[in-house]
């Protein structure tokens, strides 16, 4: 399986506990001519997985419910996902959306950051 290397800007979220929450991310791609165009992600899966604050444990995983033609992947978080006692221990870590495509060959990070959990 090839894992594509590009840079991919951090941004940092704040979730609230009993919110309904979208997190996801968009490709586009610049091409030699110098035109910049969305990947079209519509046969592609993708996940949003939120881990500790060091990355090691996985926490949290939900696919990707929308993945669109003009590049976007984004899953939708229940306001129920963080309601359980053990969230209150999880405030802050890691998110990364990822998408797969159809034959699995290749995987790409879409978007990546830091999470603070708040009430």
């Amino acid at each position: 399986m090839a894992t594509m290397g590009r840079k991919v800007g951090r941004l940092d979220v704040r979730l609230v506990r009993g919110d309904s929450e979208r997190l996801g991310g968009r490709w586009r791609q610049r091409y030699p001519d110098g035109t910049v165009k969305a990947v079209d992600l519509s046969s592609w899966s993708g996940v949003v997985e939120l881990r500790s604050p060091d990355g090691s444990e996985l926490w949290y995983s939900r696919a990707c419910g929308e993945m669109t033609s003009d590049g976007y992947a984004i899953a939708d978080i229940p306001p129920s996902a963080f309601a359980d006692a053990v969230w209150a221990s999880r405030r802050c870590g890691q998110w990364k959306v990822t998408v797969t495509s159809p034959d699995g060959g290749t995987t790409r990070t879409l978007g990546w950051g830091y999470y603070a959990l708040s009430d």
